[in-house]
């Protein structure tokens, strides 16, 4: 286990306590961002994202579908020609096949060994580890996207600025993450189970290390010179069920009011055309 030393948005180390599961605690820094110290070690992590994980998504395969097939119309109505595409933590390569099939070149990083099989296994180009460690070259991607990946890494900051290291001047990042202002959801779960929800459990199959809000989410993008276009609300953070019915209603009080209180965010950045970086390159 690694404690944190440092929020990972502003550097500050004034924090209030908000859950603990000792020896973790979920602590709140003064700028608003929310984390987990210490953080789990990463191989017992990844190797969570196991088989069986993997079986529940395999039964879930045609609502999945559904879900990136919007995913991919969204980064497409951007208006990108279908070009080099990164998909960072890429699980066993779904979002992927699917663009593939759509004329894109896509590549993908994962921390999952088993998922990093499946996905080479089916002749996809994922990298097994962070995105950081990948060895991309610079400028090497028209897009990436980040699925419901940046709560889980021990370094949210990191991850953004190699992504826009990735990305060509005028390339697009699109990226969901769960919002930590879910108030709708967190009122009916405690209508429903009489108790709230922890943000943090120790044997929780999806460990969550950072929780964003809006705010924090649009400041954390924007401090790597990205270009935040927008911080909205995703659709796809909850499908099915008493969720989905759930996320469906603060939908609406979105579109009513302009109060993102979804489980989910969906954030639209750009790296600006005037970097001054290198040129378009390949991935190595």
């Amino acid at each position: 286990m690694r404690p944190v030393t440092a929020c990972n948005l502003c550097g500050g180390t004034r924090w209030k306590t908000r859950e603990e599961s000792p020896p973790f605690r979920v602590a709140e820094c003064d700028c608003g961002l929310v984390f987990v110290t210490p953080q789990p070690a990463r191989v017992a992590l990844a190797a969570a994202y196991d088989g069986a994980y993997y079986e529940e998504w395999r039964a879930q395969a045609r609502r999945r579908e559904r879900l990136w097939a919007r995913r991919l119309a969204a980064v497409e109505a951007l208006g990108p020609a279908r070009g080099r595409l990164l998909d960072v933590g890429c699980g066993d390569g779904a979002f992927l096949r699917l663009a593939r099939a759509r004329g894109w070149e896509v590549a993908g990083t994962e921390l999952s060994p088993y998922a990093v099989g499946a996905a080479k296994a089916d002749g996809l180009a994922v990298r097994e580890g962070e995105v950081w460690g990948a060895g991309f070259a610079a400028a090497a991607f028209d897009v990436v996207t980040c699925w419901h990946v940046l709560e889980h890494t021990s370094d949210p900051r990191r991850v953004i600025e190699e992504i826009r290291r990735v990305l060509r001047p005028g390339g697009w990042l699109m990226l969901a993450t769960p919002n930590i202002q879910d108030h709708i959801f967190r009122a009916a779960y405690v209508l429903a189970r009489g108790r709230r929800p922890r943000l943090f459990e120790p044997d929780d199959r999806e460990v969550h290390l950072f929780h964003f809000s809006p705010r924090t989410l649009r400041e954390l993008v924007a401090a790597t010179g990205l270009e935040v276009v927008r911080v909205g609300f995703d659709r796809g953070g909850a499908a099915q069920g008493g969720k989905g019915l759930v996320n469906a209603l603060a939908y609406v009080w979105f579109r009513l009011t302009g109060l993102n209180w979804g489980m989910a965010l969906e954030l639209v950045a750009r790296r600006p055309e005037n970097s001054g970086e290198a040129a378009p390159g390949v991935a190595r």
